[in-house]
């Protein structure tokens, strides 16, 4: 490895530490009250450094946010375009939504908070979007291949699917209840929005 290819590794690395002792800090005092300064000293690194690579708090909290989301659409749409039937592929990508936000509950907690208290509610909304609409398309797609009624409607069935996936998660994030797992949420799923010649297909 080259000087050049050694220094890009440590820059990541730097970027890396910068990003998670941000989110330490974020959960711990919320976004109003944390402090560059000990974000800086919880990464380990000089708070000129950290201006470097992140100009302002806001700057970093929405590249942590979209990271996040970028993370989540990946897995998602990496399950959406595997092969099988339906079904599968549907379980699949229920097992991979859920295990990739359990994975970033801490960022999706925190975030969840700041949007209550009427703050960021246009971070990298068009960026946000595009990714969400990509993959409700996607998730349509698949639902259009099932024999139910609302098959004739894909986005508003993807968005009932969606909808229910995304209610159980919040209600977790709030501490309502534990954390869904994909096997009570499949049962949820099948009993009004996949049709019962569907569900051992």
């Amino acid at each position: 490895m080259n000087r050049r290819s050694k220094r890009k590794v440590w820059q990541e690395e730097v970027r890396r530490e910068i990003l998670q002792a941000a989110l330490s800090v974020f959960s711990e005092r919320g976004y109003h009250r944390a402090r560059m300064l000990e974000i800086a000293e919880r990464a380990g690194v000089a708070v000129g450094t950290l201006y470097q690579y992140f100009p302002s708090k806001k700057a970093l909290y929405e590249t942590l946010l979209l990271e996040t989301v970028s993370r989540i659409h990946r897995r998602v749409m990496e399950a959406l375009s595997s092969s099988g039937s339906p079904r599968e592929i549907l379980h699949r990508f229920l097992e991979a939504k859920l295990e990739i936000l359990r994975e970033n509950e801490p960022v999706l907690r925190l975030h969840l908070r700041e949007l209550w208290e009427a703050r960021f509610r246009g971070v990298h909304t068009e960026r946000i979007r595009v990714l969400f609409e990509e993959y409700l398309d996607r998730l349509a797609g698949v639902l259009s291949q099932l024999a139910s009624p609302l098959s004739a409607h894909p986005r508003f069935y993807a968005a009932l699917v969606d909808g229910v996936i995304a209610t159980a998660v919040v209600e977790a994030l709030e501490g309502r209840r534990p954390f869904p797992e994909p096997r009570d949420l499949w049962e949820i799923l099948t009993q009004p929005l996949i049709p019962r010649e569907n569900r051992h297909a």
